[in-house]
């Protein structure tokens, strides 16, 4: 009888193998969520009634998706919806510069006198020293008003005004002593990389990142000069004065994307597909420990280790968060300013209900540990 029993279970044993192994060989399904999860989930964004698109992974699979609110014509909102990602733009220009320096093309620690001879004041500053927010260069954005900057201008007339006003201000402080966040840092690393690949900083990006990964539906704050759609609350022209002129945000805040090409994105920066995962492990430590913020190349680090940036340009604010041990990705991003503050705290609100514990259901491998079991219980 012993016998028969410890057959038929072997049978059951080699049949979930099998079956584990054909649902291996097909396409990934979608994960799921329970209804309560999903329940609490969208309580968390309903009861501040948030305006936007989130968008939530797995192992590269979207198991959660929110959508609420109107785009700039009054339509409905979809995850397909084209948001600005504002300083979200940061970690696409510091994986430029790693790209870049992966090549051998450059160095971390070239100082600037190799790229801008005319900035005497800064001239041992180094790359490193841009990327993580220690160099002691004054805010364009946020310290100054930099002359010369014309919506009408060429990208490279504006680009040579903005250069010009940062390098006749003063440093705030001794470069790598402090932390001090300055748009102006990487403002000068797209230009960085553009003269070291010869190309516009943006074809570089697309033909490294944008083409690569796939992310189709991705672009650059300069296109919605000729997208009216796109370019409501942002950029508009005379009629507006809510205005991001050409070539100002490169490589600070000027990239443009959607739920679906974020999702890429943070899977491809810290899957290996871009950059390898030696260098992702160096963007995303943490280089000023003395300071509150957790600041590495163009990611911090953020709620439960994870890593990821906000995003603020004009009327958009945006988020993107990576977890690595949970194998979570998260994308937030709203056309209402007025949400910035709360969408800097869903990684936490959101992520509190998946962390710990988290589970997709049935594994094949627990089917047959409990097989297995059963038969010691026998």
């Amino acid at each position: 009888m012993k016998k028969i029993v410890v057959l038929i279970l072997t049978v059951i044993i080699l049949s979930l193998t099998v079956s584990c192994s054909q649902e291996a060989s097909k396409p990934k399904a979608k994960k799921a969520i329970s209804a309560e999860t999903k329940k609490k989930l969208d309580e968390v964004l309903n009861s501040r009634g948030f305006k936007g698109v989130v968008s939530l992974t797995k192992k590269g699979d979207t198991f959660y998706t929110y959508v609420n609110g109107e785009d700039s014509d009054g339509k409905p909102l979809k995850t397909s919806s084209p948001m600005y990602l504002g300083s979200v733009s940061k970690q696409f220009c510091a994986a430029s510069i790693i790209i870049l320096r992966d090549k051998g093309r450059l160095s971390l620690n070239d100082k600037l006198k190799k790229f801008f001879p005319e900035y005497k004041i800064g001239k041992n500053i180094t790359i490193k020293n841009l990327l993580t927010m220690r160099s002691g260069i004054m805010d364009m954005v946020n310290e100054g008003q930099c002359e010369g900057v014309d919506y009408n201008n060429s990208e490279k007339k504006n680009i040579k005004a903005v250069k010009k006003w940062i390098f006749s201000q003063k440093l705030k402080f001794k470069p790598d002593s402090e932390y001090s966040y300055s748009n102006s840092n990487y403002f000068l690393l797209a230009d960085i990389v553009s003269q070291v690949s010869g190309q516009r900083y943006h074809d570089f990006v697309r033909e490294n990142i944008f083409k690569p990964l796939k992310m189709d539906s991705s672009g650059f704050v300069e296109e919605v000069k000729d997208n009216p759609p796109w370019a409501k609350g942002l950029t508009r022209g005379e009629e507006n004065d809510n205005i991001v002129q050409t070539g100002l945000s490169n490589g600070a805040g000027d990239i443009t994307s959607n739920c679906a090409d974020m999702e890429k994105w943070m899977e491809g920066l810290s899957g290996g597909k871009i950059i390898s995962k030696k260098s992702y492990r160096e963007m995303i430590k943490d280089y000023s420990p003395e300071s509150a913020t957790r600041y590495g190349y163009g990611l911090e680090r953020l709620y439960k280790d994870g890593v990821g940036h906000f995003g603020v340009i004009e009327s958009c604010c945006t988020l993107d968060y990576i977890n690595e041990k949970n194998d979570l990705c998260l994308f937030a991003a709203s056309n209402r300013r007025s949400t910035q503050s709360y969408i800097s705290s869903l990684p936490m609100l959101l992520l509190k209900n998946l962390i710990n514990p988290y589970a997709y259901g049935r594994d094949c491998s627990d089917a047959a540990s409990r097989v297995l079991h059963l038969s010691q219980q026998g």
